[in-house]
């Protein structure tokens, strides 16, 4: 338990015994709890940090929601999507009144210091809030003056640099958690493997947790490998398997926002149905009318990128197609687990071509991170922050960063140890690789990251550039690197292998009792009719 001091302000919170299986009825009209929530939520009651490992679709927000309920002081949630922390404050609307809050940039300053306000008086029990915002100068301290009892990091593995998506947001978290005086932490993650599980507790700073892992087997999933020649027969496929009688409602990945244009115009064309997209290249407003729809039945079948999907909760969904590998395990069963949330038999299908292997080696390969790269960026992210500050195009920042390494690639060649010397790598396109460049930055104590659109990249300079900085920066990108290939051996692994599928995935996240071979498993230890 943290040392709050505990009283701040005159104010004490009082912990008081409580039912919590009363509590559950009372609050959500549930009789029972589902496996690991009852301790979750006896760990947040008890003020202990705790680290909650359940498979997707398992109940995970109620770990953090019920205590936030019952206890007397205020619960901070911090969750990297807008969308998901506005339809939890929607849905929890009924139970909790106005006593439920968020803060993000799309409904303005004026509310979001109304917000603060009603949280310090004490008018809140929960409180959402995206982790850039801690960046934003007195953003922290203004919620310092809150009574701040839980802090819920939901979607942990993205402070870990080795979990699938992986951001230097949620760097600062451990700090903002001790600065807040919370009296408890509280990370919750559907994805991640135990190693991933272990740098999680450490970057957190969670004290003695108690650790909560539910087995990570969906009996009612089915999945399956198709092995296709290339994107026409994918395609085909594809159609097919959502053409068979229970296969709809369905959610399509694709794995760039063209393909999924092309693949949903091809759809609907095939299966005579109403197919939605959404992607990021998409207006927001557009975006949220294609989700609106497929959530409410108008559209049986959304093609999508993997923008689409953290916090949907569509009980229903018999499908859910991937129609490229994606990059890990950890991604492609957070986002397989989006099917059959309702208990139902539901199928996960994988279209995988030998092209999607040589792909995901020129992406890696493409992202590698030099010497000279981040020199690049750092003097560009001093240029323009001449006052401490910066705030860039990301695109601005990569043409840049491609001309300075045509015209400025001598210079830093000629500064660089010779094993270091290469073609400068980052060209026009690599904006996943600035960011990671940031990232690292970030990590190595030279930049503070702060909000900033989806095409730009804004923060504060908040250290002195040094040798040591460089050298830590590259030794970042040089372990993410090696996680990426690790990534990419597991999932083609799987992709490739001849034995159950659903054993291969359980024991990628340390869970090994898997059941005996059973019909509805896998492709591998049983084809049936059904599996397209």
């Amino acid at each position: 338990m943290r040392s709050a001091g505990g009283c701040r302000r005159g104010r004490r919170y009082r912990r008081r015994a409580v039912d919590t299986r009363e509590a559950l009825r009372q609050t959500f009209g549930f009789e029972h709890f589902r496996p690991g929530q009852a301790e979750a939520v006896a760990a947040a009651l008890a003020d202990r940090d705790a680290l909650v490992v359940m498979p997707t679709g398992s109940g995970k927000s109620l770990c953090y929601q019920l205590p936030a309920l019952i206890r007397d002081d205020l619960t901070l949630v911090v969750s990297p999507l807008v969308s998901l922390m506005q339809d939890q404050a929607w849905a929890l609307g009924p139970v909790a009144g106005r006593r439920v809050g968020l803060v993000n940039a799309q409904q303005g300053s004026a509310r979001n210091a109304e917000t603060i306000t009603r949280a310090v008086e004490g008018e809140l029990r929960l409180l959402y809030v995206a982790p850039e915002r801690f960046a934003a100068p007195g953003f922290a301290a203004a919620l310092s003056r809150a009574q701040v009892g839980l802090f819920a990091v939901d979607e942990a593995h993205c402070v870990s640099q080795w979990g699938h998506d992986f951001r230097p947001d949620y760097f600062s978290l451990a700090e903002v958690a001790r600065r807040l005086q919370a009296r408890a932490t509280i990370a919750l993650t559907a994805t991640a493997t135990p190693r991933v599980a272990q740098d999680i507790a450490q970057r957190l700073a969670l004290r003695d947790p108690v650790r909560v892992r539910t087995g990570f087997d969906r009996p009612n999933l089915y999945f399956a490998v198709q092995p296709c020649r290339g994107p026409a027969e994918k395609q085909r496929r594809i159609a097919a398997a959502l053409s068979e009688p229970g296969s709809l409602p369905a959610i399509v990945y694709a794995g760039t926002r063209g393909l999924s244009e092309e693949l949903a115009g091809f759809l609907r064309r095939e299966l005579a149905e109403d197919v939605v997209v959404y992607h990021a290249g998409l207006e927001r407003a557009t975006r949220a009318a294609a989700q609106e729809r497929f959530m409410s039945g108008g559209a049986q079948v959304i093609v999508a990128t993997n923008a689409f999907g953290m916090g949907v909760d569509k009980a229903d969904v018999r499908t859910v197609a991937h129609a490229a590998v994606p990059g890990s395990l950890e991604a492609y069963y957070q986002e397989a687990g989006r099917a059959g949330r309702d208990g139902n038999p539901a199928r996960c299908l994988l279209f995988a071509a030998q092209r999607d292997k040589g792909l995901h080696v020129f992406f890696i390969e493409r992202a590698r991170v030099t010497a000279e790269a981040i020199e690049r960026v750092a003097e560009r992210l001093r240029w323009a922050g001449l006052d401490g500050r910066y705030d860039v195009e990301l695109g601005e920042l990569e043409g840049v960063a491609g001309v300075m390494g045509r015209a400025g690639g001598a210079r830093v060649q000629r500064g660089a140890p010779r094993g270091q010397r290469s073609a400068p790598r980052v060209q026009r396109g690599d904006g996943e690789a600035l960011r990671a460049i940031i990232g690292h930055l970030a990590r190595a104590g030279w930049v503070a990251p702060e909000p900033s659109a989806p095409e730009r990249v804004a923060g504060r300079i908040v250290g002195e550039w040094s040798p040591a900085v460089a050298t830590a920066c590259l030794a970042a990108a040089g372990e993410a690197e090696r996680t990426r290939w690790r990534q990419y051996r597991a999932m083609w692994s799987y992709v490739e292998r001849a034995g159950c599928r659903r054993a291969a995935l359980l024991a990628h996240f340390g869970d090994h009792a898997v059941a005996a071979r059973r019909s509805g498993c896998c492709d591998v230890c049983e084809a049936p009719a059904a599996s397209g």
